[in-house]
């Protein structure tokens, strides 16, 4: 008995640090430059060869944090002049997210999902402060991630996840009095790694939550012509989003409808960000 008790701790200890060299691996693949998306129970429900399908939904507002970028001014379609500019931080800008997301367990405990669907992103706050408005209108969006299950009794379980997505949102920034419509393109990289529990509360109910990371890169354009006289004057605007790692928690709900079909709901919270996401998934 105390053997077998020996073993199972070995295996858990084991699946916490493959764990942690696939969270150093997607951290490194997502250094370069991907809002945040759902999360879901910090531990997979399938077993070794089983997979499911579903959507995901979520909505996230958050801060984007820039770097000092720069300016160039082009008078028909020749470089005139150039300089730096500074754009700070920008302010509570809104994803709305929409995926179909398959998930497959390949080894005991381990759980890989991908995510393929569409994002669309809107100003929260004005760009220029003269009451200009932003829809970048629906753009491709994608994602992957990795869920393991560390630890399991009874009703509790404890394990992780890490998550990266990537989205380009690119559209008009038009204001009342503007003599034409301004251009703005955001690419954004973010991922996301959290350790938690899912308590099972009732055969169909259970609840769930614990701390995660965040972090996004991404870069901003922003593009604008006018006539001035009889030249042809274009303006081009380049930052890149920097954000340090932040750190937050998230919890949600998750009920089976039926046997093969489960319905979850979540919140989360970080310093300058949040989001609240929804998940139906069908088993097989």
């Amino acid at each position: 008995m105390k053997r077998k008790a020996t073993i199972g701790k070995s295996k858990a200890l084991g699946r916490v640090c493959s764990f942690g060299v696939a969270l150093m691996i997607v951290s490194v693949v997502v250094s370069p430059a991907f809002a945040l998306d759902p999360m879901g129970p910090p531990a997979t429900d399938l077993r070794k060869g089983e997979y499911k399908g579903g959507i995901d939904i979520s909505f996230s507002s958050q801060d984007l944090d820039t770097s000092p970028g720069t300016w160039k001014r082009y008078v028909d379609a020749v470089l005139d002049d150039s300089g730096p500019a500074n754009l700070g931080t920008l302010d509570n800008f809104e994803v709305y997210r929409a995926y179909a997301t398959v998930a497959y367990s390949p080894a005991y405990s381990w759980e890989a999902f991908v995510r393929l669907g569409g994002a669309t992103g809107e100003l929260g706050d004005e760009f220029w402060s003269q009451g200009e408005e932003f829809d970048s209108g629906l753009e491709l969006a994608v994602g992957a991630g990795l869920r393991a299950t560390f630890f399991e009794e009874l009703a509790l379980k404890i394990g992780g996840l890490v998550q990266a997505n990537y989205s380009e949102f690119d559209g008009k920034v038009d204001a009342s009095g503007w003599a034409g419509p301004h251009f703005l393109e955001v690419k954004m990289l973010e991922a996301q790694a959290a350790i938690g529990a899912t308590y099972l509360c009732s055969d169909r109910f259970s609840v769930y939550g614990g701390p995660f990371a965040h972090v996004i890169y991404g870069d901003i354009d922003y593009v604008y012509s006018v006539n001035d006289n009889f030249d042809f004057v274009t303006w081009q605007f380049n930052w890149d989003v920097e954000d340090d790692i932040n750190y937050g928690a998230y919890f949600g709900a998750r009920y089976k409808l039926k046997q093969d079909c489960s319905f979850n709901i979540e919140y989360q919270q970080t310093s300058n960000a949040y989001a609240v996401g929804a998940s139906l998934m069908f088993r097989r």
